[in-house]
């Protein structure tokens, strides 16, 4: 799923939650909150003010994700006083578009998709453009027209997210409670924070145990042989904790994954928590933990004997994502990945992938991060009801409350009682529902504490013409009862990082050899198996497997990776070099034959260059073998890196992390410079260079992309083309609103 804010301003040097805060900016009246107002009702979105651009003019609103237009109604005018739009302290805009985001977020077993469903809302328009039209698609970044007016308030919009039930279990991974801790959290969609819950009574040491080793154990010192005396070899003792966990803690494992100080871009910091989502003790950083990530795997794997060792591929699964998700198994499954943790009273060395440890990602939306599921108001009308909801707005340990109308909106304003209630996840009725109206508000006519004032049988009227002039008639949208509030969708959703078959084949520039989407969707009209027209079988799930796997997540990285693999590929095209490989063989060119492994005739050809970022040579195949802990020399067993897209695309991952990185170094005569190993590995770390791909800076994508392009092909070549998709995967996964000159990306029609 791609998805961005509905404004999208500047960022500039801001983080990416600095800038959602600045693109999602709440109304200045304090109104529109979610998912209660004041009156404690129910309100499924919030109330949004436009931020302005340049001239003092506010921001469009944008489509936030690809999707379908399911209903559009323009402005009403209301030049009348009396009109039902006029009502309270001025005129409420009425224009509303509404689009249904059908999205991939993963995939789990038998490479089955997972798909989701859920619907975006912008209310209170004050102007549409004339292509928006209901049954129309719409793409991410589209714009879709100004900002309206709230009750005489300018530049505002109401803005919500929701979905139906099973849906909703699609999007989180379940639709009722907590996550249970007693077992692993899903794989099918796997993205964000991974986390560790530590049981009660969990063994914390002080220092590091050896890593091939389940059980905490150390070496002795070794003592040399003295005149009389034998040397006495290191012996193995077990260690004894320093503390035994006495709660239940979680251990959250961020990887920076290129994003903030560029010092910092392949860090990892590991947070503990407490259940209640409580922070303890200090956050750690592992610095440059993610740019060594395989040569991490590598020292684990390696501790073990020769016979037993568990194959790298698995360990960086488990170094990545708190366990092995496949298809490599990890043996022996009780590898330890042993980090330093923070506890209560201290600091220490815990083994989180202990046999009663179970892990989670963001992707599981846990109640340690805030997360709550709220289906506990059932009586219909739009008052809040919930005591889940009312137990976090008083925060006074009953959930027998008669609070006052004034003590609700105090409430409301209290910072954390706001970021509570960001995080839940809440059932209630649409309030677009022209039939339900009477049964929504009808309580407002009587009197109670929250309700001193209770509406005359006039005063309702009012505001039942008022709500009716907004109301619209769609009713798949009022069966999506279950509404998140907006910002935290967005923010926690744009760790997803999954492309649907559309939003890959998008990151392609216009004219570059592929079935352009359009005749795609006609062939697939046709019946015709449209997947073979536009890439190897299985590459596309492959390329988002790996994607995940290898860390190409920002923008940047994964328009860099992109940018080498369309030229490797031709175009998505091939996971084979065209050549017969003889330029390699002992034959024909015996230096480079023997540079490349290749030790006997015909080595050439059997390792030709495969796989997305094409591997060459007899002892890449070995190297990239000894990592997946199986043989790729033998035939066919070889022809798996072109006719395998998981092979293919694995093991151009695996080049992608595991290659030593190239720099720039002046001549030693003091002209000009050469490119020379700078014994650092991960090309990620080349892409993290720059503090920020602008894609109107002609000499610093020039630099960005040889830099990157050099890790691939030390000769560079085609280099322009590179920088082409470079320039145009980068539009396109970005929030960038101004494409490169002379970039084009694929748009269906």
């Amino acid at each position: 799923m791609l998805i961005s804010p509905p404004f999208l301003p500047p960022r500039g040097t801001q983080t990416e939650d600095q800038w959602l805060d600045t693109a999602m900016a709440v109304s200045p009246t304090g109104s529109g909150a979610f998912p209660v107002s004041s009156l404690l009702d129910w309100h499924g979105g919030r109330h949004l003010l436009a931020p302005m651009g340049e001239r003092g003019i506010a921001l469009p609103a944008r489509a936030i994700a690809d999707g379908t237009v399911v209903y559009v109604r323009k402005r009403t005018e209301a030049d009348s006083p009396e009109e039902p739009l006029n009502y309270g302290a001025g005129y409420t805009s009425d224009a509303v578009v509404v689009i249904r985001h059908d999205t991939d977020i993963g995939i789990g077993a038998n490479d089955q998709l997972t798909q989701a469903q859920f619907y975006s809302v912008y209310m209170h328009l004050h102007t549409i453009q004339a292509n928006i039209k209901t049954g129309k698609a719409i793409y991410r970044k589209d714009e879709i027209g100004q900002a309206g007016h709230i009750y005489g308030v300018p530049n505002l919009m109401h803005f919500e997210i929701c979905c139906d039930e099973a849906n909703l279990e699609k999007l989180i991974g379940r639709k009722t409670g907590q996550l249970n801790t007693a077992t692993n959290g899903r794989t099918n969609s796997l993205f964000g924070d991974i986390y560790f819950h530590l049981p009660v009574g969990t063994p914390i040491f002080a220092t590091k145990p050896l890593p091939q080793y389940a059980a905490a154990t150390t070496l002795t010192a070794a003592t040399p042989a003295r005149r009389g005396q034998a040397a006495i070899p290191a012996e193995r003792r077990a260690l004894t904790p320093t503390h035994t966990t006495t709660l239940e803690l979680v251990i959250g494992l961020h990887y920076a994954g290129g994003e903030g100080v560029v010092a910092q871009r392949g860090d990892a910091v590991l947070t503990t928590y407490k259940l209640n989502g409580d922070i303890e003790g200090t956050a750690l950083r592992e610095s440059e933990a993610e740019y060594v990530l395989y040569t991490s795997a590598k020292t684990i794997s390696e501790a073990y004997p020769s016979d037993a060792r568990p194959s790298i591929s698995a360990v960086y699964e488990l170094l990545r994502f708190g366990r092995a998700i496949g298809p490599d198994a990890l043996t022996p499954a009780d590898v330890p990945d042993w980090r330093q943790v923070s506890y209560p009273g201290g600091q220490g060395w815990v083994n989180l992938n202990a046999a009663n440890v179970h892990k989670f990602s963001d992707a599981d939306f846990p109640q340690w991060k805030g997360w709550q599921i709220i289906d506990d108001d059932t009586n219909g009308d739009s008052r809040c009801d919930s005591p889940t909801v009312r137990q976090i707005i008083y925060d006074n340990g009953t959930t027998c409350l008669t609070p006052t109308k004034q003590h609700a909106i105090d409430q409301l304003k209290n910072t954390k009682v706001q970021k509570k209630l960001a995080h839940t996840i809440c059932k209630f009725p649409s309030e677009w529902e022209a039939a339900t109206f009477d049964k929504r508000w009808n309580w407002l006519k009587t009197k109670d504490d929250e309700n001193p004032e209770p509406l005359s049988d006039k005063d309702y009227a009012d505001l039942k013409a008022h709500g009716l002039a907004l109301c619209f008639p769609l009713p798949a949208l009022f069966t999506a009862q279950w509404c998140f509030d907006p910002k935290e969708f967005i923010r926690v959703f744009r760790k997803c990082g999954w492309l649907s078959l559309n939003e890959t084949l998008r990151l392609l520039p216009t004219g570059n050899g592929v079935a352009t989407l359009a005749q795609l969707r006609t062939d697939l009209s046709l019946g015709r198996n449209v997947q073979t027209q536009i890439m190897p079988a299985g590459m596309y799930t492959a390329i988002n497997k790996i994607r995940n796997k290898y860390c190409i997540s920002t923008p940047i990285r994964c328009a860099h990776f992109f940018g080498q693999i369309c030229v490797e590929t031709d175009r998505l095209r091939t996971t084979s070099e065209y050549a017969s490989g003889m330029a390699y063989d002992l034959s024909q060119n015996p230096e480079k034959a023997r540079e490349l492994g290749n030790t006997s005739v015909g080595d050439g050809p059997r390792f030709k260059g495969r796989g997305v970022i094409q591997l060459t040579g007899k002892a890449n195949y070995i190297r990239y073998g000894n990592y997946r802990g199986r043989s790729y020399i033998v035939e066919p067993d070889n022809l798996l890196l072109r006719d395998d897209s998981y092979v293919a695309c694995d093991a151009s991952g695996f080049y992608w992390t595991a290659e030593q990185t190239r720099d720039k170094v002046p001549n030693q005569n003091g002209h000009g410079s050469h490119w020379v190993l700078d014994g650092q590995f991960n090309i990620n770390r080349r892409a993290d260079d720059q503090t920020f791909a602008n894609l109107h800076d002609s000499i610093q994508i020039e630099n960005d992309t040889l830099n990157v392009t050099r890790q691939v092909n030390r000769a560079a070549l085609h280099v322009d083309i590179r920088r082409t998709f470079f320039k145009a995967a980068h539009y396109a996964l970005s929030d960038e609103l101004t494409p490169a000159d002379g970039i084009t990306n694929q748009r269906p029609l």
